[in-house]
């Protein structure tokens, strides 16, 4: 009887924490959510999880142990077009209504039309939590300030604000209201603080939760769909298949290697957002260019591919990346505007140019020197960073009185 007194006590004494996110589709978001959430010490903090959208890639890869919160009529809303039936269908005429006036103010002010969206989603939970975590931002973050309760609220911004400030207007407002504001390398700092100067003070680091020990031992999961002999070359580039990634500069990189006699297969592992099939067949690339489609463990074929290429167009800080540096693979990357937060040019990856001959060139250099390759191992090898200490930024801002 005693020992069942003192468990509730521990229970009622716990601290309580509600992160918000819109889904675990495939994503760096999405896998730095659920790293951090199977980083937290969950015996000391009663964590939750807000979703949008309960569902995704890595939903079956969330702890077991934490309280999940959605509601039908928010996933409706957050999708778009598609929801609206399914509005109508349930009888929820006013959130119809304005989710299809959302949908035509995005089209002229996407900032107002996520401000409209917050406030129709319906408040699920009147809990007063001593820390709220936005993890999305635009929309999460509004409807956190004005709709949830929380003792410290804090948001995260996970790209170069520079590349989303259509939400300016409302994030503006919003950033006054919430303790602190994390983003995820030293240039989203900057950017940050170029567009918030009045919220320097707020603006803080905090990188995304990798763990060398966890991404080594699911490297070595068995895969099949990655064979080949062993004068053919593989290639492999994690991400959605889009231009914002570099899709296209890939494909077209690739063809000048096959004109170049190279024997490659180059794989893609993400989602499909934009159809590049008509100009793959164009330049005869069927046999080279491979989408693997959506994988929740990726690293079996990191491990396996000669060369990991991330053509990206614009990053925050790429988990893919982190990720190919863990498995000590030869990189080559674009030079996109937080590149150097992550990469040294010829000290731990190839950084080239955003052209189908700058990416090629470097992946032909890295093929034929053998020393770079090795020294790029070698030194990637060497720094291998456990950041799973970057949870104590949450428990500092939690315990502070």
């Amino acid at each position: 009887m005693i020992m069942w007194e003192v468990f509730l006590i521990d229970e009622r004494m716990k601290k309580s924490i509600l992160f918000l996110i819109g889904n675990l589709e495939s994503g760096g978001v999405s896998k730095s959510m659920v790293s951090l959430l199977n980083t937290i010490d969950r015996q000391k903090y009663d964590v939750s999880l807000w979703m949008g959208s309960p569902m995704g890639l890595f939903y079956g890869l969330l702890p077991k142990d934490i309280t999940l919160l959605s509601d039908d009529r928010i996933t409706f809303l957050l999708k778009g077009k598609t929801g609206l039936y399914s509005l109508l269908k349930r009888g929820h005429l006013l959130l119809f209504i304005g989710s299809l006036l959302r949908l035509f103010l995005s089209c002229v002010n996407k900032s107002y039309a996520g401000w409209l969206l917050a406030k129709l989603m319906p408040i699920i939970e009147n809990k007063e939590y001593d820390l709220i975590v936005d993890y999305n931002g635009q929309h999460q973050l509004y409807y956190m300030v004005d709709k949830l309760k929380g003792k410290k609220k804090i948001s995260f911004f996970h790209s170069d604000y520079a590349k989303w400030s259509y939400y300016y207007q409302m994030d503006r407002y919003y950033y006054s209201k919430v303790d602190f504001i994390y983003t995820i390398s030293d240039v989203c700092v900057q950017s940050l603080k170029s567009f918030f100067p009045n919220q320097v003070h707020k603006i803080q680091l905090m990188e995304n939760i990798t763990s060398p020990q966890l991404i080594q031992r699911m490297s070595n999961e068995q895969i099949l769909d990655m064979s080949m002999d062993e004068q053919t070359k593989s290639f492999l580039t994690i991400g959605h298949i889009s231009v914002k990634k570099g899709t296209d500069l890939a494909i077209k990189a690739a063809a000048i290697l096959k004109k170049k006699g190279i024997k490659f297969k180059w794989f893609f592992l993400g989602k499909e957002i934009e159809n590049f099939k008509d100009l793959i067949n164009q330049l005869d690339l069927t046999e080279n260019i491979i989408y693997l489609g959506m994988h929740s463990n990726p690293y079996p074929y990191l491990k396996r591919a000669d060369i990991y290429i991330h053509p990206s167009q614009f990053e925050g800080k790429s988990i893919a990346l982190d990720e190919a540096k863990i498995l000590c693979k030869p990189i080559v990357v674009t030079n996109f505007s937080t590149v150097k937060d992550q990469f040294e040019d010829r000290v731990n990856a190839s950084i080239c140019d955003m052209n189908p001959n700058s990416l090629s060139d470097a992946i032909i250099e890295l093929l034929d020197d053998e020393y770079l390759k090795n020294k790029y191992k070698k030194y990637l090898c060497s720094h291998l960073i456990d950041n799973s200490n970057e949870i104590n930024k949450i428990y500092q801002i939690i315990e502070d009185k």
